[in-house]
């Protein structure tokens, strides 16, 4: 495992590689890059999965084996990364413009249509590199236009059918051979952790849906990049005095 990183280091890294201009002032992460370019990727699949802190990849890991197999057997490179916010849809728009929350100003869905910020998704995408993004509804209309491909999953309670959607959308888009890169984000270990049901059984989910993920980025000779975006809100971590948590960012071919 590498030293700390942030997850702002992941738009600029992927600028970098795709050659297109981004604001952010945070330096790519040059391992990653000397892995992008020895492999030259055909397409780039960002997975952040909601609430995958540090302590939740390690406390399951036997769930996620998933997740350290792509570390381990596939010259993964895995990172532990300081956060930006203990918010969803902030943390998600850092990840995507490389920049922190108080310059982004993306608090909310709503705050995502009204931002002349654009997301490294529709930079990409002008620059003539199709993009696509599968997320909640909600997220997806201001992308609507700006983004090749949007597949907008509508919030249910059952979040295990939710991230199967989403599963599906994002290997049915990696058929489409245009496609550089995608976004998609699972939200079962978070929706578990909210409702304090038990996060083996959101772990194993999201394990089974990240193995089929995986498999179809090795079909199409891609890269995978992995990351939790903010730490999970579990009740019995509450009462302990804990630091800032962390998350993990993995990247590898599968």
């Amino acid at each position: 495992m590498s030293f700390m990183h942030s997850l702002l280091q992941i738009a600029p890294t992927l600028a970098e590689f795709f050659g297109i201009p981004l604001t952010s002032r945070v330096h790519p992460v040059e391992q990653i890059l000397k892995v992008m370019y020895a492999r030259n990727p055909q397409v780039v699949v960002l997975v952040v999965i909601d609430s995958l802190d540090f302590q939740v990849y390690l406390d399951f890991a036997v769930e996620l084996e998933v997740l350290h197999e792509l570390v381990e057997r596939n010259e993964g490179l895995l990172f532990e990364c300081d956060t930006v916010s203990n918010h969803t849809t902030p943390a998600i728009a850092s990840i995507l413009t490389g920049l922190r929350p108080e310059s982004h100003k993306i608090r909310t869905s709503e705050d995502v249509g009204k931002s002349k910020i654009n997301s490294i998704l529709e930079i990409l995408d002008e620059a003539g590199k199709s993009t696509a993004a599968v997320l909640e509804t909600n997220g997806t209309k201001p992308l609507v236009g700006r983004v090749s491909y949007v597949f907008a999953v509508d919030d249910r309670e059952d979040i295990v059918e939710y991230d199967a959607l989403v599963k599906t959308h994002t290997i049915s888009v990696l058929k489409k051979y245009e496609v550089r890169f995608v976004f998609s984000h699972l939200r079962a270990i978070d929706r578990f952790a909210h409702r304090g049901w038990d996060l083996r059984v959101a772990a194993k989910v999201t394990n089974e849906n990240m193995r089929e993920i995986a498999r179809a980025v090795g079909e199409r000779n891609g890269m995978l990049v992995i990351c939790g975006d903010h730490e999970a809100h579990l009740k019995e971590r509450k009462s302990a005095q804990q630091d800032k948590a962390t998350v993990p960012l993995i990247v590898c071919c599968p």
